[in-house]
């Protein structure tokens, strides 16, 4: 079974090549460069203004403090695990300015995938999920519908809702996180984890879910569902006096 990775160079990602190329040592693994950061913010301020933006850059600013407060423990949660977030050494990388690119959609007809598996990625374009009969594959740090878009455990522990915190393997298609839903699991944090542990702990669980995954669909065997028992949500970053409220009135870090 031949499994391309399309992703964006993270310590995720490479715990999900790391992972992967034990069973599939014939990986192929495509980068894309990231989006600018401008442009990024230009996108944001038509969809949501100008006074949200100026707090989500705020928030940014404060995530390399966190980052240093936090950067031993994500290294212990690691490799307690016996993952490794490191680059293999001596792999063939493809790299495209964008999964959505002629360049990158052409390079996944040349090489006809069975499984893709989507790892940080832009939203991916109906080209692209056109351009090889395969199944594509993603894992998402939130329980979708629920918590589509970006840090969905940290907003299910803003909104209380611990009981959906957690990862989704789920299939791709044209919308944000609105595939068939393949395996959920649901991840269980306590004081030392905050905004940077949750989704560590998320992908952990995640790529094991991707790795049963991609065995059923070797077998022959994936199947998948919907829930039709949670609302469905787009959750974006936060601004920081939604992150400071919620820190100060419900504890969530």
């Amino acid at each position: 079974m031949k499994v391309v990775v399309l992703a964006t160079d993270s310590s995720s990602t490479w715990m999900m090549v790391n992972t992967l190329l034990k069973n599939y040592p014939d990986l192929h693994v495509v980068i894309e460069y990231p989006i600018s950061r401008l442009k990024l913010l230009k996108h944001r301020m038509r969809k949501v203004g100008l006074w949200v933006v100026i707090g989500q850059i705020l928030f940014m600013l404060y995530l390399p403090i966190l980052r240093w407060l936090t950067q031993a423990r994500i290294l212990a949660l690691i490799e307690n695990t016996g993952l490794s977030a490191k680059r293999p050494s001596g792999l063939v990388v493809q790299q495209f300015d964008s999964v959505n690119s002629h360049k990158c959609i052409a390079w996944l007809v040349s090489e006809k995938p069975d499984v893709v598996v989507l790892n940080g990625t832009r939203i991916v374009s109906p080209e692209v999920l056109r351009s090889c009969n395969a199944v594509f594959l993603n894992t998402h740090c939130g329980i979708t519908p629920a918590y589509r878009g970006v840090h969905g455990g940290y907003w299910a522990l803003y909104k209380g809702d611990k009981k959906n915190l957690g990862v989704t393997v789920h299939h791709v298609d044209a919308g944000i996180d609105t595939g068939e839903i393949v395996y959920q699991e649901v991840v269980i944090v306590d004081e030392q984890d905050n905004f940077l542990t949750y989704p560590v702990k998320q992908y952990i669980a995640g790529i094991m879910l991707m790795v049963r995954a991609l065995s059923d669909v070797k077998a022959g065997r994936l199947s998948d569902f919907r829930r039709e028992d949670l609302p469905s949500a787009v959750w974006m970053h936060p601004t920081l006096w939604q992150y400071l409220a919620a820190l100060w009135q419900k504890g969530v870090r």
